[in-house]
């Protein structure tokens, strides 16, 4: 199926009680990256009436997991199954979520995070001296393969997410289409948090709205990291999208988590 040259555009919503920006057709609501931040069965059914109520289809956000969270999860995939509709979509950033989410909502389009992608993220590979053949390698995701893209088919997903890479992306494999997320791509993300005391349990009681900017002698480009997660930001999206497979743009307005 040929790519639409125009992009489906969506937003990704914060917090629940956020106004709907205008000129969108879908909005991203939940995690992506913190497991502490998963949303309550609460607020998603906020988010996701709202959005509906805007005549939006929505994409339903869950992190990269720890044990702790897994009960929120099935709570939370329990109560979305009596509001999602057609059209809306559950993004999992961590393969462990894939088997509760086909035994709870077994209709839903299932799409992988970009916490997944495998891409080659690091602002330094900028500075590598590359061939051809190189250059082309860091361009790619784990799903450039013709085998991932074979798996990705037999598993009945066929949306992934990406980041917005500072050295370009490479075309998708026939068949598999792509989010991009701008403008913050992410780096690399772990189970630290420099606002947690400690690293296990469920719940996080202190805010991290605080942005921290790391810099260093190596790269002109800082990182910006939210919560457990590291973060640069590129402004510049590609000249053909439809070329590369990617047929819808995720707009972050402040820095994910």
């Amino acid at each position: 199926m040929a790519i639409a040259a125009d992009p489906e555009r969506a937003f990704f919503l914060p917090r629940p009680e956020e106004p709907l920006p205008e000129g969108y057709s879908r909005i991203y609501f939940g995690a992506e990256f913190c497991p502490w931040l998963l949303p309550s069965p609460e607020a998603a059914a906020r988010a996701c009436r709202a959005v509906h109520d805007g005549g939006l289809a929505l994409t339903l956000v869950t992190p990269v997991l720890i044990e702790p969270v897994l009960p929120r999860l099935r709570a939370l995939l329990e109560a979305a199954a009596r509001w999602l509709r057609p059209g809306d979509e559950l993004l999992i950033s961590d393969w462990g979520a894939l088997a509760l989410v086909r035994e709870l909502l077994p209709h839903l389009p299932v799409i992988l995070g970009r916490a997944l992608s495998g891409q080659k993220r690091g602002p330094r590979i900028l500075d590598l001296e590359l061939t051809a053949e190189q250059r082309a390698y860091f361009r790619q995701s784990r799903w450039h393969g013709r085998e991932s893209a074979a798996l990705l088919a037999e598993l009945g997903i066929a949306r992934v997410e990406l980041d917005n890479l500072l050295q370009g992306l490479a075309p998708l494999p026939p068949g598999l289409r792509a989010s991009l997320h701008h403008p913050y791509a992410m780096v690399t993300s772990g189970r630290h948090c420099p606002f947690r005391e400690e690293p296990g349990g469920a719940d996080c009681p202190a805010p991290c709205g605080e942005v921290f900017t790391l810099s260093c002698d190596e790269t002109a480009i800082p990182l910006l990291q939210g919560g457990n997660t590291q973060f640069l930001r590129h402004d510049s999206l590609p000249a053909d999208l439809a070329a590369l497979g990617i047929d819808r743009l995720v707009y972050h307005p402040r820095l994910p988590r």
